[in-house]
C-alpha cells in the first residue's frame, strides 16, 4: 500500500440513502482502495450518507430492473451475485394488443441481450435491491471482501438514517483558505464536506437548495427550468402472489388505449406489475398541484379497468385480488439541465425523472447507477491528476461541468425513448397505435438491437477490472449496422421526442 500519511482526504457528502447514493458509496469504497495503492494520488475519499427516513429498506410494493449496463458496474463492485440469487431472469417479451382475443407479439429480445452481453435482464423488489446495497458496504475502516473485489470505506465513513438535510452552505474550513460545503440536518446535526452529492429523489432538497444557492449569487437557473417537471400519467404498482397463466421469465405487455398493463412473473412464486393510464390533463409539479391517490381514488381506477384481460384470460382483477403490497403514484417526467453548481451535484432521481417512466424500458434503476459510476470515474481522474491535494472549487466546477455534458447527452435520449415507450403502450395517439400494431409486430430482432445500442454505450468503473463472465457485446456493433428498420424506428423515437422537446421548450407552462 502506498504511503499515505501526508495525504489529504476528500470529504463527500452523500445525501439520500436511494440506489443511486448507495451505488456511489460502494463505488466511493473502491475509489479510495485504488487511491490507497496508487502513488499518483495525493488524496484519499472519506463518505458520509444521510437518509431522511428511518430505514434504507421501506416496504413499498415497488420493483425494479437491472440490465447488462447495471448490472455490469454492480459486478464490478461484487455485488451482482447477490441479486441473480433472488430473480428468474426475464427470457421472453410479448406484446398484447386489446380485444378478448387480443394479437400477441412475441420476441426473446431478453434472452439475446443478455447472452450478448453476459448478463441477465434481472427484475426484483426495490427493497430487496437497497438491501443487497446496504449489507454489502465496508465502512468506518472496515474491510470487506466480496467477489473479486475489497472495498474499505475509509477511517470515518458513515452511513446514517434518520438525517433530514435541511439547509446547505458553502462555507470556509477554519484554518484553510479553501471552500467547504456544510450541511444541517433537521435534528441540529452539522456535517461539513468538499462535495454534495443529491441523491434524494424528485423531491430533492439538495436540488432546491443547489438552485438557491446559484440564484444569492447572481447565477440563477432559467426560469422554464423549475417549470419543467410535469407529468401526464399515473401508476399503480404492485406485487401479487402467482397468478395462474403466467410464466416465470416471460414479460407482458398488455396495451390498451390511454392505459398499459406490465407484468414480471419472477421468482419465489410473486408477479411484479404495473397499471399506467393517462391523466385527464398535464400537472406541473411547480404549480404545486401534481395529483396526490387516496385509497378511494386507487379502488376506483381499479374497478374502471378490472375486467381488462392481460395474458390469455387472466384480468387485471385476478392481479388485484392476489396483491400482497401496492401503491400509486403519478409518473412525473424531466431531465433537469442544471445538474451541478460548484460544489454540489445531484444525481438519478433528484435530477432525472426516467425511473418512473422506466417500467415501459427498464432503464430508471441502470441510469442511476450510470451516474454513480461516472461519477465516481470524474472522481477517480480529479485526484490522480491533482497533485495539490483536493481540488479547488474552480476545479470541480469545470469537472462537473464535463459530467453534467456528458450524463445528460445520454440520458437525454434515453429519456425521449421513455417517453415515447410509455405512449406507445398506452396508444395515446391514432399514429403511435398504427406504429405500435403494425410496424413493431414485424421488425425481427429491432427490440434486441434497439436495446443492445444502448446497453453498448453505456459507462462503466474505469478504475475496477470488468468480471471475465461479461461476452462480447460490450464490442460489438449491436445495432447490426445495416438494419433499416432499426434506423427508421430509432429516427421515428427520436423525431418524437424532439418534437415534444421543442414543445416543451417553446411553451413551458403548456
Amino acid at each position: 500500500m502506498a504511503e499515505n500519511s501526508a495525504r489529504d482526504e476528500l470529504r463527500v457528502l452523500i445525501i439520500g440513502g436511494s440506489i443511486a447514493g448507495l451505488t456511489l458509496a460502494h463505488a466511493l469504497s473502491a475509489l479510495n482502495a485504488s487511491l490507497q495503492d496508487d502513488p499518483r494520488a495525493k488524496t484519499t475519499i472519506r463518505y458520509t450518507v444521510l437518509e431522511k427516513r428511518s430505514s434504507f429498506t421501506p416496504q413499498e410494493g415497488a420493483s425494479i430492473g437491472i440490465l447488462p449496463h447495471g448490472g455490469r458496474i454492480l459486478d464490478q463492485l461484487g455485488l451482482f451475485k447477490g441479486i441473480e440469487d433472488e430473480i428468474e431472469p426475464l427470457h421472453t417479451a410479448h406484446l398484447r394488443f386489446p380485444g378478448r382475443k387480443g394479437y400477441v407479439a412475441t420476441n426473446e429480445s431478453p434472452r439475446v441481450v443478455g447472452d450478448r452481453f453476459g448478463l441477465p435482464f434481472a427484475f426484483l423488489e426495490r427493497r430487496t435491491l437497497l438491501r443487497i446495497l446496504t449489507e454489502g458496504l465496508g465502512i468506518g475502516g472496515r474491510v470487506e471482501q466480496q467477489g473479486n473485489v475489497t472495498r474499505e470505506g475509509g477511517e470515518g465513513s458513515q452511513v446514517l438514517c434518520d438525517k433530514e438535510v435541511v439547509r446547505v452552505e458553502f462555507v470556509k474550513d477554519k484554518g484553510d483558505y479553501r471552500e467547504a460545503v456544510s450541511i444541517r440536518t433537521k435534528d441540529g446535526r452539522l456535517y461539513k464536506g468538499d462535495l454534495v452529492v443529491g441523491c434524494d429523489g424528485v423531491h430533492s432538497i439538495v436540488r432546491r437548495e443547489m438552485w438557491r444557492i446559484s440564484a444569492e449569487e447572481g447565477e440563477g437557473i432559467e426560469p422554464g427550468e423549475k417549470k419543467a417537471l410535469t407529468a401526464e400519467y399515473a401508476c399503480i404498482y404492485g406485487i401479487s402472489s402467482a397468478v395462474p397463466g403466467f410464466q416465470a421469465g416471460e414479460h407482458v405487455a398488455s396495451l390498451n388505449n390511454k392505459r398499459s398493463f406490465l407484468t414480471f412473473p419472477g421468482s419465489h412464486d410473486r408477479t411484479f406489475w404495473f397499471l399506467i393510464w393517462k391523466l385527464d390533463r398535464k400537472y406541473v409539479y411547480a404549480d404545486g398541484d401534481m395529483p396526490r391517490f387516496t385509497a378511494t381514488d386507487t379502488a376506483s381506477v381499479v374497478e374502471r379497468y378490472a375486467e381488462d384481460i392481460i395474458w390469455g384470460e387472466v384480468t387485471f382483477r385476478d392481479l388485484w385480488d392476489r396483491r400482497t403490497r401496492h401503491n400509486t403514484t403519478v409518473l412525473e417526467e424531466n431531465v433537469f439541465d442544471t445538474w451541478h453548481y460548484k460544489r454540489i451535484v445531484c444525481i438519478g432521481d433528484s435530477i432525472h425523472k426516467i425511473r418512473q417512466m422506466a417500467p415501459n424500458t427498464g432503464q430508471g434503476a441502470n441510469c442511476a447507477i450510470e451516474d454513480a459510476a461516472s461519477l465516481a470515474n470524474l472522481l477517480h481522474e480529479v485526484l490522480i491528476s491533482n497533485q495539490n491535494g483536493k481540488p479547488s472549487t474552480g476545479q470541480f466546477d469545470r469537472r462537473l461541468r464535463q459530467y453534467t455534458a456528458e450524463r445528460n447527452g445520454r440520458v437525454d435520449k434515453i429519456y425521449s425513448i421513455a417517453r415515447t415507450v410509455v405512449r406507445l403502450h398506452a396508444r395515446d395517439t391514432l399514429y403511435l397505435r398504427f406504429f405500435g400494431r403494425y410496424v413493431l409486430p414485424y421488425s425481427g430482432d429491432l427490440p434486441a438491437r434497439a436495446a443492445s445500442k444502448t446497453i453498448k454505450d453505456a459507462p462503466k468503473l474505469d478504475f475496477i477490472p470488468v468480471s471475465t463472465r461479461v461476452a462480447n457485446g460490450w464490442n460489438e456493433d449491436g445495432t447490426g449496422g445495416g438494419s433499416i428498420m432499426l434506423r427508421v424506428v430509432l429516427g421515428f423515437i427520436f423525431v418524437l421526442g424532439a418534437t415534444w422537446t421543442w414543445r416543451i421548450v417553446d411553451n413551458p407552462f403548456s
